[in-house]
């Protein structure tokens, strides 16, 4: 049995959301599962270890009122400090994809200045560094032009539902006191993985990240895939139909992509087989997908690997191109009366900034902190193209050298270049950047006009070797260095080796382009 602690005090949020606490010998315990900054909470130990313990948050206990929202945006979020139980409606609560939810933006906002702070507090220590105030997104609730839906069964009811069912009620004599068709069946799930059991799928109706034509697509596809009497896929025993269900949408465009994620092979009997060329069928005249869906995917995944996009799956267009387009819109940083648009194509596995307006926001400020600049950009980080191209797009450098370590990335870059009509001022690549002129040694005769090198790596930062080139191309050029990170921890980690290289940092720009959640974007020009 998991031992549960009691009356934690957390003193500070870190990166990732965690709330720091502390026992009264000084061992230091990390919360996970939206503790919020100065509250009192119980937690059960998840790992003890000889200088912390980490635990997941049970219940808030005592709380500052004035960080609160009025009320959480989603019915299915988990919020303890509410007096919630997940025993209340195991099935239908939990959802852990927006544990700020419950604080009102303006504390989201300081909350999330204050980690980037704390991030570059040992910096700090040894140069002036200016904390420019944080952009908020543009919008706070269906900002996501992105969302992934996994399917799952969760037999676990609470037990006023079980008693109803097994007094024999009909449906429609449940749906008739409050439980819905989805809550019935419960065996088929469709929603996030569950805070703390990711095993577990928590079964939504709605997600207010998206907008309302996408959760009128995701109502309307669970809808006709629970009458298909098809099964959803068991992780346990390998067996199912449906996996996943993705929605990708053009903000600025209107367009809509759906991607099915099914595995076919294990179908049981030749019924179920029938049932599967049915639901296709229905699918694909559907009056609603073909009015509102500009293309549908199939994603066969007979894998083991539970992911949307593993090697193994094979995707096929059902209806459409395959892709969608979007648009950046960078009109409003102009000076002139002249449209300045960004045109991308976006298909199921391509990477995109999830929030579009917010990337309009974080380009446009990249692109203001940059100012002018002289000769080529090197993008080492370029996925798809979108902040180089936007770059190029604005008049900034002469040509645009990409290198990015996904191939099918570099594709969809080379056919943004082209539909944005600056494909003779691209040169793209497929390497990793620490390897790039290994495996591409004619890269350094194209970067020897460099103005500006821009970087936007993943998660973990800069490989050393990166570094270590950045050091020895400073040593011949003199250009400007655009980094975007979304972790200001590696961030400040590699900013201060840059520093240590003579690079010259002075400030950082915090753009928020996750409401409700810990993530933050930062921006920064070295020179």
């Amino acid at each position: 049995m998991q031992k549960i602690l009691k009356g934690i005090s957390i003193y500070k949020i870190g990166y990732g959301g965690i709330g720091i606490g502390s026992l009264p010998d000084g061992k230091k315990v990390l919360v996970k599962g939206g503790a919020l900054p100065g509250s009192i909470v119980d937690i059960r130990v998840i790992k003890s270890k000889k200088d912390y313990i980490e635990g997941h948050l049970l219940a808030i206990k005592k709380y500052d009122t004035s960080l609160l929202n009025g009320k959480p945006i989603c019915t299915h979020f988990f919020s303890p400090f509410q007096g919630n139980t997940v025993e209340q409606a195991p099935h239908k609560i939990g959802c852990g994809g927006c544990k700020w939810q419950v604080m009102n933006y303006e504390a989201q906002l300081k909350l999330k200045e204050s980690i980037v702070e704390d991030a570059f507090s040992k910096l700090s220590k040894k140069q002036e560094i200016g904390f420019l105030p944080i952009i908020g997104s543009p919008l706070q609730e269906g900002y996501r032009n992105k969302i992934e839906f996994s399917f799952g069964v969760y037999k676990q009811l609470n037990e006023e539902f079980r008693k109803a069912k097994k007094s024999g009620q009909s449906e429609e004599e449940l749906i008739k006191t409050g439980y819905t068709k989805y809550e019935i069946n419960s065996e088929f799930n469709l929603g996030f993985h569950k805070q703390g059991e990711f095993s577990k799928i928590v079964d939504v109706d709605h997600c207010g990240l998206i907008s309302t034509k996408a959760n009128q697509i995701f109502e309307h596809m669970k809808s006709l895939c629970l009458g298909s009497n098809l099964p959803v896929y068991d992780q346990k025993n390998h067996q199912g139909f449906f996996r996943h269900l993705v929605i990708r949408e053009g903000i600025n465009t209107g367009q809509l992509l759906v991607n099915l994620s099914v595995s076919d092979e294990n179908l049981k009997d030749q019924e179920q087989s029938h049932h599967r060329e049915q639901f296709l069928e229905t699918i694909k005249n559907d009056p609603l997908l073909k009015q509102q869906v500009t293309t549908m995917v199939i994603s066969y995944n007979n894998g083991l690997a539970d992911i949307v996009n593993a090697p193994e799956v094979e995707m096929k267009t059902f209806r459409g191109d395959g892709y969608i387009y979007e648009k950046l819109d960078f009109t409003e940083i102009q000076h002139t009366q002249e449209e300045c648009l960004v045109n991308f194509r976006v298909s199921p596995s391509s990477f995109f900034q999830t929030n579009t307006l917010g990337a309009q926001k974080l380009f446009s400020t990249a692109i203001k902190m940059t100012g002018h600049i002289e000769g080529n950009i090197l993008d080492l980080y370029c996925g798809a193209g979108s902040i180089g191209l936007s770059l190029l797009k604005q008049g900034l450098g002469e040509e645009l050298v990409g290198v990015e370590i996904v191939e099918k990335a570099i594709i969809d870059a080379r056919y943004n270049a082209k539909i944005n009509g600056v494909e003779d001022k691209c040169y793209f690549v497929a390497s990793p950047a620490e390897k790039m002129l290994i495996n591409f040694p004619e890269l350094k005769e194209k970067i020897q006009n460099i103005g500006l090198v821009v970087i936007d790596p993943p998660r973990e930062g800069l490989h050393p070797n990166v570094i270590k080139y950045l050091s020895d191309l400073k040593k011949e050029y003199d250009f400007k260095l655009l980094y975007i990170s979304c972790n200001p921890i590696t961030m400040a980690r590699d900013i201060e080796l840059l520093v240590e290289e003579d690079f010259k940092f002075q400030k950082i720009q915090a753009v928020d382009m996750f409401p409700h959640t810990h993530h933050i974007e930062c921006i920064s020009v070295l020179s």
